[in-house]
């Protein structure tokens, strides 16, 4: 099924709610298209209205489906709106299936031409769709932002902070010269935005050429043992390689950027032990533990350099592409 998707969000922070419209091209008959609107405006399939559920919009034929809605706000999914000195910040959460909150949506794995546009005050910062991307994928964040560094964005109480900055900035530039040299691939996007966003239920999100940060680990950053701080730019970074790049079951995209990332610090931060976690310490990456251990079975069974040669091959061959298991145990066996 081949899926096109023109978005426009239409964000002003005054209002309780934002509006979206979608215009979805596709070949082949979905059963439907998910929307978690709390009012539909329009929804057309091939100029003619279609009915729409509450969640589902009915499609019995392919073409051009166009729907106007407005969606709610929420703490964990679509767009959050969130409130810091006054100033108002909106931005997306939308992995791993929550992109009806936010528009309307097909297949939400099936990598997909998208074209975005966002109007809101502010700085707008998004995901880069210049090659097909997930729709889970597709991340934008909004509000007076400031460019601290290079590429590294914050809200405005921490306008001030800027050696903080360019250090996020150049060890993010480190690490993205460090896993083009490791894997023989380039970085796959035309820009590498970071930005620390206020309240977000996770630790990070690495969408294709924008990773957002809790605005804690800011904090954070400074704070902690520096193996941290490699360890968690370095793991969002891997994920342009394990997971935009190429996407595949969650245990591996995760167990791959939890290997690539303890290859950074290893090579970032001479002299340091990645592999060895310390028991009093929040690592960023606990949770990945057993995956990581299964990629390192995989190390020890074949060699480092064999399986760099396989992560080559499985990133070239299926770039922008979603591959699993199947296929990077294939190019472990070449």
């Amino acid at each position: 099924m081949t899926i096109s998707y023109d978005i426009t969000w239409d964000l002003d922070p005054a209002e309780p709610a934002f509006r979206g419209r979608t215009a979805v091209r596709f070949r082949g008959k979905p059963p439907h298209a998910q929307l978690a609107a709390t009012r539909l405006r329009r929804a057309q399939l091939n100029g003619r209205d279609v009915p729409w559920d509450g969640a589902r919009i009915a499609l019995d034929a392919d073409g051009v489906l166009e729907v106007d809605a407005d969606f709610a706000y929420a703490e964990d999914r679509g767009f959050r709106k969130v409130v810091v000195d006054g100033a108002t910040y909106q931005y997306t959460l939308q992995y791993p299936d929550l992109a009806q909150w936010s528009f309307c949506a097909l297949d939400q794995r099936a990598r997909s031409e998208i074209t975005l546009t966002v109007h809101a005050p502010g700085r707008v910062l998004t995901s880069s769709t210049d090659t097909p991307i997930a729709p889970y994928a597709l991340t934008a964040a909004a509000g007076p932002w400031v460019e601290i560094a290079e590429q590294v964005h914050v809200t405005r109480v921490r306008s001030g902070e800027r050696a903080r900055g360019e250090a996020v900035s150049r060890r993010i530039r480190e690490a993205i010269g460090f896993f083009e040299n490791l894997l023989d691939v380039p970085y796959p996007y035309g820009k590498c935005d970071a930005v620390f966003v206020p309240d977000i239920p996770h630790l990070a999100f690495s969408s294709p050429g924008l990773i957002m940060f809790d605005d804690a680990v800011f904090d954070a950053l400074a704070t902690l043992d520096p193996l941290y701080t490699t360890t968690v730019l370095s793991h969002e970074v891997a994920h342009a390689w394990s997971g935009n790049l190429v996407d595949a079951e969650p245990w591996l995209v995760e167990a791959v950027a939890t290997y690539l990332s303890r290859l950074a610090a290893e090579e970032l931060l001479p002299g340091a032990d990645p592999w060895r976690t310390p028991d009093n310490a929040p690592w960023p990456d606990r949770p990945y533990a057993p995956h990581l251990a299964r990629v390192r079975a995989m190390e020890d069974a074949l060699g480092r350099p064999a399986l760099l040669r396989a992560l080559t091959t499985y990133f070239k061959r299926y770039a922008h592409t979603n591959a699993g298991w199947a296929e990077f145990k294939a190019c472990l066996r070449e």
